[in-house]
């Protein structure tokens, strides 16, 4: 599992990286997002396509502090050419 270490990124080029990253992973593989403000969520779902993907918090790591850890797992392949 590929984990995003936004604590200390420049999120516009960390949600990117994170776009990037999803294109190429296949259906079921997942990634740990971590950072400091959990409005990059509220991002991440405007960006990615909302059918092809799950994203929950990390069960073993506590959301309470400064930081949030989530998991978005790739459900279906992206379509070419589809922007959303």
């Amino acid at each position: 599992m590929e984990i995003f270490d936004l604590r200390e990124a420049i999120i516009p080029f960390s949600l990117l990286q994170i776009t990037n990253y999803f294109h190429r992973m296949l259906p079921g593989e997942t990634i740990q997002i971590v950072g400091h403000d959990a409005s990059i969520t509220e991002d991440l779902k405007r960006i990615l396509p909302a059918a092809t993907y799950e994203m929950k918090p990390c069960a073993d790591r506590p959301q309470s502090g400064p930081d949030f850890h989530i998991l978005i797992k790739k459900t279906f392949p992206m379509i070419k050419g589809a922007n959303t």
